[in-house]
């Protein structure tokens, strides 16, 4: 069986929308911090999972808490399923 990970791979990126944009956000992260919670965090970063032979970005997702625990989430199930059935159930929960 053709495995997900042996077609793309995933790593963490900083969102789009270029440098200062990038900057107010790790800004807004950081004064939610100070809130204790109490204001949610925006995200600073995405899942991007690209193509390994051309690195063609197939599927972008928010990594909502700030960590790399969907990233985990992304790599585990690449480990686990084939290619289209991956993109298929990512895609819904990206979207």
């Amino acid at each position: 069986m053709d495995r997900a990970d042996e077609r793309y791979s995933a790593a963490l990126e900083p969102r789009p929308g270029g440098r200062v944009r990038h900057w107010a956000r790790v800004a807004g992260a950081f004064a939610a911090g100070l809130a204790q919670g109490l204001v949610p965090e925006p995200t600073v970063h995405d899942v991007v999972v690209r193509r390994r032979d051309d690195g063609t970005e197939v599927l972008r997702v928010p990594s909502e808490d700030g960590t790399a625990h969907v990233l985990t989430a992304v790599r585990a199930e690449m480990a686990a399923v084939g290619p289209e059935e991956f993109l298929a159930r990512w895609s819904v929960r990206a979207g």
